[in-house]
């Protein structure tokens, strides 16, 4: 789950307070500009024992930024994003001598993309009041998801502001192959979001923010390309038809001087399934001469795993068995760094992120190992013109 915009976009807008654009994450909602990006993701290959082939996934995307005034009180924006995805994926996991997990992977010949559109419509009542209306909708071969959101932010005081929303998004599936391997043909699912949040300007150079999202998804949440091993036989992943998650969010933004800030972020999150998780984050934004900014990061997660997870099953004892690695217990730690330079109107900004997963990283550690647990690098690079 990712936070609702209007976190960043509460945080972006403090920054008018401090008198640098030092603190400036997210671009503020009145501001006219279009932007491009183009971002390579590639996963590590499986290092863990293993059947199959063990190249993961490399996805290559696009993105088409808009941002734009209509009228004296509105600004539209859009974000257009085309993925291209191939290689090999987890499949199910099998025990091997000493009952070690062995990974078994689909095989690299796994080919797919994905187109996603979202259109937002944000009204400026005055006084810092703004209320935002978004629509989306994304598409993959055997994937569709359609989405409806709206969000205001309201000032309670010159210190202290609300923001609140909620969305609601429809998910359908119709799996490749169906027939031939036994899988559900269609299937739907629907996830309900609320969130609320404060933020309060602490002081001239900081600000601090809480907040709180609610998700409810119902449907079918189970994987129909994944199998469990379960009492010597293969068996579909099978998942609750319902999920619940509450997650708390505190942010942090002070600047330090006039040509640097930090950022912190803390999410922690529960769920129905049984499942914890902890995302700890810092920022430094620090401007350089010339209209360069450098922007290093870090970030550590680590979550406990599903009641109904396991890599394999010695035998069966519920209705519900998955072993998809990302309902596992494990840990992962990142590094980014983002270099932007401004000319004129233009921005350039290019950056890369190392991140790296291991069921050792965990809080309290892991139960069982799993082969499939996913380290990755990606590169990046973007171009946006300034109107102002």
């Amino acid at each position: 789950m990712r936070p609702s915009p209007s976190l960043s976009l509460l945080i972006a807008a403090s920054a008018a307070l401090t008198g640098t654009n030092a603190v400036r994450a997210d671009e503020t909602a009145s501001e006219q500009y279009v932007g491009y990006r183009f971002n390579i993701y590639g996963e590590d290959a499986l290092s863990a024992p293993s059947l199959g082939d063990p190249r993961r996934y490399e996805v290559y995307s696009q993105q088409f930024l808009l941002n734009s005034p209509v009228g004296d009180r509105n600004t539209l924006s859009v974000n257009a994003t085309h993925e291209v995805m191939s290689g090999s994926s987890p499949w199910y996991v099998i025990p091997g001598p000493d009952n070690r997990p062995i990974q078994v992977l689909s095989g690299a010949t796994i080919r797919d993309h994905r187109s996603a559109a979202t259109v937002a419509l944000t009204h400026d009542a005055g006084g810092n009041d703004t209320r935002t209306f978004s629509a989306s909708y994304s598409q993959e071969r055997d994937y569709h998801s359609t989405a409806l959101g709206a969000e205001r932010t309201l000032p309670l005081s010159s210190a202290l502001t609300l923001g609140f929303g909620g969305s609601f998004s429809h998910d359908r599936i119709e799996p490749f192959a169906a027939v031939l391997y036994d899988r559900i043909q269609r299937a739907e699912k629907n996830t309900a979001s609320a969130f609320a949040s404060l933020s309060l300007v602490l002081d001239r150079v900081s600000v601090a923010e809480s907040g709180v999202q609610i998700d409810y998804q119902s449907g079918y949440l189970s994987d129909p390309y994944k199998l469990v091993f379960v009492d010597g036989t293969l068996d579909p992943d099978t998942r609750p038809h319902r999920r619940g998650e509450i997650a708390w969010l505190v942010r942090y933004r002070r600047a330090v001087n006039d040509s640097a800030a930090l950022h912190l972020d803390t999410r922690l999150a529960a769920n129905s399934w049984g499942q914890h998780s902890l995302t700890l984050e810092a920022s430094w934004y620090q401007n350089l001469r010339d209209g360069w900014q450098l922007v290093p990061g870090v970030r550590y997660y680590s979550q406990s795993r599903a009641r109904f997870y396991a890599p394999f099953f010695a035998a069966g004892s519920g209705p519900d068995f998955s072993s998809d690695y990302r309902l596992g217990a494990f840990g992962a730690a990142a590094v980014n760094l983002n270099l932007r330079k401004r000319i004129g109107h233009w921005e350039l900004s290019a950056g890369a992120e190392r991140y790296h997963a291991s069921t050792g990283y965990t809080i309290g550690g892991a139960s069982a190992a799993d082969p499939a647990v996913v380290s990755y690098t990606r590169v990046f690079a973007g171009l946006d013109y300034h109107f102002d």
